[in-house]
C-alpha cells in the first residue's frame, strides 16, 4: 500500500472516529477507537468496559483474566475527551452492538490543573455515565488518585482533591456508585512514578477495584 492511500485511509477513520475540536487529533487516539471498537465486536455484549485516560490503558491485562474486559482507556484524555471518544461514530454503533454490562469510569486526571473547574470535570463524567444508562448499562465511578506534586509540575493535588469532592457528590445525587480504589493509599509517597502515573501498589489497589466492581 502506498503511502499516499494510507494516508488517505487514516484521515477517513480521523473524520469518522473523532469529532473534529472534540478530542485531540492524534493518530494514537484514532487507533485506540478503532482498537476499542474491534474489541466490542470480538467479546460481544455483557463485558466490563474500562472508560478514562493512561490510567487505564496501561492496566496490564494479565491481573484481568476471566473478565470480559473491554479497555478503553486513552492516554492524555481529558473528561471532555473521554465523551468525544464513547460518543463519536465508531465507538457508539459498537456500543449499541455490544452493549456492556458495566462500565467503570475513571476520568479527571488529565483535568487537574490549575484554574479547572471540578464542577464541569464532574458534570461530563456524568454526561458518560448517562450515555451508558441509555443502551442499559450500569456505571461505576472510580476516584482519581492523588497528584504527587512533588514529582511533577503538570498537574494540582488540590483540584484533583476538588475533582474527587465535586464527582462524588455528582454521583450521590444522580445515583451511581462512586468508590475510591486509592483509600488506603492516600498520603503515602509511592502512588505514582512521576506524580502522574501509577506505581505498582497503586497498580494493584485499582485492579482489585475493578475485579470487585
Amino acid at each position: 500500500m502506498g503511502l499516499i492511500r494510507f494516508r488517505g485511509i487514516l484521515s477517513i477513520w480521523k473524520a469518522r472516529v473523532i469529532p473534529r475540536n472534540a478530542a485531540p487529533w492524534s493518530d494514537h487516539w484514532t487507533v485506540r477507537t478503532a482498537a476499542i471498537a474491534a474489541h466490542l465486536r470480538w467479546i460481544g455484549p455483557d463485558s466490563l468496559m474500562l472508560v478514562g485516560d493512561s490510567l487505564f490503558e496501561l492496566v496490564p491485562p494479565h491481573p484481568l483474566e476471566g473478565l470480559k474486559v473491554v479497555n478503553a482507556g486513552f492516554g492524555g484524555a481529558t473528561a471532555a475527551n473521554v465523551y468525544a471518544s464513547i460518543a463519536s461514530s465508531v465507538v457508539w454503533s459498537a456500543l449499541k452492538a455490544n452493549p456492556p454490562a458495566k462500565a467503570v469510569i475513571q476520568v479527571g486526571t488529565n483535568d487537574s490543573k490549575t484554574g479547572a473547574d471540578p464542577v464541569k470535570v464532574a458534570e461530563k463524567t456524568m454526561a458518560i455515565c448517562s450515555l451508558f444508562r441509555s443502551i442499559g448499562a450500569e456505571s461505576i465511578v472510580f476516584a482519581i488518585p492523588p497528584i504527587e506534586e512533588k514529582k511533577t509540575a503538570f498537574r494540582s493535588a488540590s483540584v484533583a482533591s476538588a475533582i474527587n469532592d465535586a464527582t462524588r457528590q455528582a454521583c450521590l445525587r444522580r445515583g451511581v456508585s462512586f468508590i475510591d480504589p486509592y483509600v488506603a493509599i492516600r498520603g503515602s509517597n509511592d502512588v505514582t512514578e512521576d506524580g502522574i502515573h501509577l506505581a505498582r501498589g497503586a497498580v494493584v489497589a485499582l485492579v482489585d477495584a475493578i475485579r470487585a466492581a
